[in-house]
C-alpha cells in the first residue's frame, strides 16, 4: 500500500525518475531500471477507499511509529550493508534507535515475502550485495597493486596501459595524474558514497597540479570515468596473470 501510494503521489506531482549514471562495470541495466520505474509511476492509480481503510487499520497495529520514510530508510540500509551486517543497518536508519530498527527488521525479514512487491525488494537488496562484492574486489585489487610498489606509489607505480596508452576520449592524461587518481581512490575507498567528489577536491588542492588546468577542470563524472578506465586496466592485467 505504501508503494502504491508513493507511486500515485509521484504521478500526481509529475515526478520524473533521474537518469542513472554509468555503472562501475558499464552495465546498461541501470537505464532499463529507470525506464521501468518511470513506467510504474506513469501508470499508478491512487488508493481505493477499501485500501485507505486497510492502511488506516494497519497503521494502528504493530509498528505505528514507522512511516514510509522510515521504511525506505531501512531498505537503503539493507541495500548498503546487507542482511549479514545488521549492526551497520541498525545504526544507519535516520530517526530510529538501533533497538527500533532491530525489532522492525526482524519482522520485515520474516514476512516481507507477503508483500506484493516482495520480488522487487529482494532484487533491490541482492543488487546492493552484488555491488558491494564488486567494490570489495576492486578495493582489494587496488590495495594489492599499490602495496606491491616498493617505493612511493604516487611517483613510481607502473600503470599497465598496454597498447592503449594513457589516452581518454582523445585527450592525454599524464601518468602522474593517473597515479594520483588511483592512489586517492585506494586511500578514500571505492565504497565511499562521495569518493569521486572527494578525489576531485584532492586534485584541486594538490600542489602537484597547481598549473595543470586540464586535471583541475575535470568534473566529478569525468574523474569517475577515468578511475573506472584505470581500474579496468588493473583488472585486465590481473586476469592475464
Amino acid at each position: 500500500l505504501l508503494e502504491k501510494e508513493l507511486l500515485a503521489y509521484r504521478r500526481a506531482i509529475g515526478y520524473k525518475v533521474p537518469k542513472a549514471e554509468a555503472s562501475e562495470d558499464g552495465n546498461s541495466s541501470a537505464g532499463e531500471a529507470q525506464s521501468d520505474e518511470q513506467a510504474k509511476i506513469d501508470s499508478a492509480e491512487p488508493l481505493t477507499e477499501e485500501e485507505v481503510k486497510e492502511k488506516e487499520e494497519l497503521s494502528t497495529q504493530g509498528f505505528g511509529n514507522w512511516n514510509r520514510r522510515d521504511f525506505y530508510g531501512l531498505m537503503r540500509a539493507l541495500e548498503n550493508h546487507g542482511y549479514g551486517n545488521m549492526d551497520l543497518v541498525k545504526s544507519d536508519v535516520e530517526g530510529k534507535t538501533p533497538e527500533e530498527v532491530e525489532a522492525y527488521a526482524k519482522v520485515f525479514l520474516k514476512r516481507y515475502k507477503e508483500l506484493a512487491d516482495a520480488d522487487r525488494l529482494e532484487s533491490q537488496i541482492t543488487k546492493g550485495e552484488q555491488k558491494r562484492t564488486r567494490r570489495n574486489e576492486i578495493q582489494q585489487l587496488l590495495d594489492a597493486k599499490l602495496g606491491e610498489c616498493k617505493q612511493d606509489p604516487q611517483r613510481h607505480f607502473c600503470i599497465p596501459y598496454g597498447t592503449g596508452g594513457s589516452t581518454a576520449r582523445g585527450r592525454v592524461y599524464t601518468e602522474d595524474e593517473d597515479r594520483f587518481l588511483l592512489v586517492q581512490l585506494a586511500r578514500i575507498g571505492i565504497a565511499c558514497d562521495d569518493v569521486y567528489d572527494r578525489i576531485r577536491q584532492e586534485v584541486r588542492l594538490s600542489p602537484l597540479f597547481r598549473f595543470d588546468w586540464f586535471i583541475k577542470s575535470r568534473n566529478t563524472q569525468e574523474i569517475q570515468r577515468r578511475c573506472q578506465t584505470l581500474v579496468g586496466l588493473l583488472q585486465k592485467e590481473a586476469q592475464i596473470k
